[in-house]
C-alpha cells in the first residue's frame, strides 16, 4: 500500500466513525432528552427503548472514541489496562443491545398477545427490573475474558481492542449461542406469536361482519308487512345492534393498526441490528478458521457497519413515531426552526 493509499484509507476512516459517532451520540441522547421534558412518554415500551439507547451511548462514548484516535495515531496509545476496559464495554454494548431487543420482543408478545395480564408482568415497577436484569446479564456474560477464559487484545486490522477469538474457540461458541442466536430465537418466537394472534383477530371481524350481514337484509325485507311504528322500533333495534358490533371492531382496528405499526418499527430495529453486524460475524469466524488474515478493509467495513447500527436506532424510531418526531422538532427548533413550521 502506498503512502497516498494509506492516507486515503485514514481519511475514509475517521471521516465515515466521526459522523457514526455524532449521529449516534447525538440521536441517542435526544430520546433522553425527550423523555425527560415529557414524562408522559415514559412508559414501560419506552423504557426498553431508552435501555437500548443507552447501550448504544456507552459504545458511542467509550469506544468509537478510542477507536477513532487508534485510527489516526495507527496504533494503542492508551496501555494494556485501557484496552481491556475498551475491549469489555465494547462487547458489553453489543450484548446489552441484543438483550434489549429480546426484552422489547418479550413486552411486545405480552402486550399484544398476553394482553390480560400484560399490566400485571409488565408494571412500571418490574420493568424496571426487568431493564436492571438485562444489565446484570450483560456484564455477566462479558467477564470470562477477564478470569482467563478468552482474552481481550488489541486487534490492529480494526483499531480497536476486543475478544480476540482465536484465543480460545469454546469461547466463540458460548458467545454466538448465547448472547446472539439465544435472543434472536426468543425475539423470532415472540414476533411470530404476535403475527399468528393478528392474523385469527382479523379473520375473527371478518367473521363477526359475515355473520352479522344476512338477518340485517332478512329483517328488513320483512318490514312491510310491521306496522309503521314497529317497523321503525325494529330499525332501530337493528341498527343499534349494528352500531355494537362494529364500534367494538372499529376500536379494534384502529387500535391494531397502531399496534401493528409499533411492531413493525421493532422489528425493523432487529432487522438492521443483524443487517449491520452480520458482515462483523463473518469476519469473526474468518479469524477462527481461516489462516490468512482478511485485508484491513475488510475488517473496517465490517467495524464501521456495526458501529453504524448505534446510529440508525434513534433513526429509526424518530422517524417511524409521530410523538418522538414532532418532540424532536421542538427539541431542535433554536437550530433548525423551519423544521416546526414544516
Amino acid at each position: 500500500m502506498t503512502l497516498s493509499e494509506s492516507v486515503a484509507g485514514t481519511v475514509f476512516e475517521t471521516t465515515f466513525l466521526s459522523c457514526i459517532l455524532t449521529s449516534a451520540l447525538i440521536g441517542n441522547v435526544s430520546l433522553f432528552l425527550i423523555v425527560y421534558k415529557k414524562r408522559d412518554l415514559l412508559t414501560v415500551t419506552n423504557m426498553f427503548i431508552l435501555n437500548l439507547a443507552a447501550a448504544d451511548i456507552l459504545v458511542s462514548v467509550l469506544s468509537m472514541p478510542t477507536t477513532l484516535i487508534t485510527i489516526i495515531k495507527q496504533r494503542w496509545v492508551f496501555g494494556l489496562p485501557a484496552c481491556v476496559v475498551s475491549g469489555y464495554i465494547t462487547i458489553l454494548s453489543f450484548i446489552a443491545s441484543v438483550m434489549s431487543l429480546a426484552m422489547i420482543a418479550i413486552n411486545r408478545y405480552f402486550h399484544i398477545v398476553k394482553w390480560n395480564t400484560y399490566n400485571n408482568t409488565f408494571s412500571r415497577r418490574k420493568a424496571s427490573v426487568y431493564v436492571a436484569a438485562v444489565w446484570v446479564v450483560s456484564i455477566s456474560l462479558a467477564c470470562p475474558p477477564l478470569f482467563g477464559w478468552g482474552e481481550y487484545r488489541f486487534i490492529p486490522e480494526k483499531s480497536y481492542c476486543f475478544v480476540y477469538w482465536p484465543a480460545n474457540v469454546y469461547f466463540v461458541y458460548f458467545m454466538i449461542t448465547v448472547c446472539f442466536f439465544g435472543p434472536l430465537l426468543v425475539i423470532a418466537f415472540s414476533y411470530f406469536k404476535i403475527l399468528m394472534f393478528t392474523r385469527n383477530a382479523r379473520r375473527k371481524i371478518a367473521a363477526s361482519r359475515n355473520n352479522l350481514t344476512p338477518p340485517l337484509f332478512q329483517h328488513r325485507s320483512a318490514a312491510s308487512d310491521v306496522e309503521p311504528k314497529k317497523n321503525g322500533e325494529e330499525r332501530f333495534n337493528l341498527d343499534r345492534s349494528k352500531a355494537e358490533v362494529e364500534i367494538p371492531n372499529k376500536l379494534f382496528e384502529s387500535r391494531g393498526t397502531e399496534e401493528t405499526r409499533i411492531t413493525n418499527t421493532f422489528l425493523l430495529m432487529v432487522a438492521l441490528f443483524i443487517f449491520c453486524w452480520a458482515p462483523f460475524a463473518v469476519t469473526m469466524f474468518f479469524d477462527v478458521y481461516y489462516s490468512t488474515p482478511l485485508p484491513r478493509t475488510v475488517h473496517m467495513i465490517s467495524l464501521l457497519f456495526g458501529y453504524g447500527n448505534s446510529a440508525c436506532n434513534p433513526i429509526l424510531y424518530g422517524a417511524r413515531n409521530s410523538v418522538f418526531k414532532r418532540e424532536l422538532r421542538k427539541l431542535y427548533s433554536k437550530c433548525w426552526p423551519q423544521a416546526v413550521e414544516n
